[in-house]
């Protein structure tokens, strides 16, 4: 009868829960490695979209007539502008990655040009997409640490470094 246990094919009970443990230590090991690259991935798309629109941005510049940036960054992918002869310099506005929005939200200062940071500043508010002021042509993530509403990323930490004009 012993001979007979010995022939079946198969693992036991405690063979199976031994592999089992060993594949969650590895799971774990996997998952707490690379919980972070989300954040990452994000942040480097980021700053490439900031790239790209700033650099279009002075595309634009380099191509108007009146050597200024454009009111609103729509006339970057529209072409509806006259001052400039090329037309588009964008297909389309980058969606930022971390709100999941392309709005853009018009930061210039109007009322005093001396003091034109706390102007702008003032004008970033947190819903996402870009922040942009036509009169320097600098463009800057949507974004203010203090914001509570809803839809804003519970780890706010990575905007600092992208609100920066």
């Amino acid at each position: 009868m012993l001979s007979k246990l010995r022939n079946r094919k198969g693992f036991t009970l405690v063979e199976l829960l031994i592999v089992i443990v060993i594949l969650g230590i590895l799971a774990a090991i996997v998952i707490a490695r690379f919980a972070g690259a989300t954040k990452e991935s994000k942040e480097s798309n980021l700053k490439g979209n900031l790239r790209t629109i700033r650099s279009s941005l002075e595309m634009y510049k380099a191509n108007s007539k009146s050597n200024s940036y454009p009111a609103n960054l729509d006339d970057l992918w529209k072409g509806t502008n006259v001052d400039v002869d090329s037309k588009t310099f964008l297909e389309r506005i980058p969606i930022d990655p971390f709100y999941r929005s392309k709005d853009v939200y018009l930061a210039t200062a109007i009322f005093s040009p001396i003091d034109l940071a706390t102007e702008r500043d003032a004008n970033i508010t947190g819903a996402g997409g870009w922040a942009y002021d036509s009169l320097t042509g600098r463009v800057c993530a949507n974004y203010f640490s203090t914001d509570t509403s809803a839809g804003v990323p519970l780890d706010t930490s990575w905007g600092a470094a992208y609100n920066i004009w």
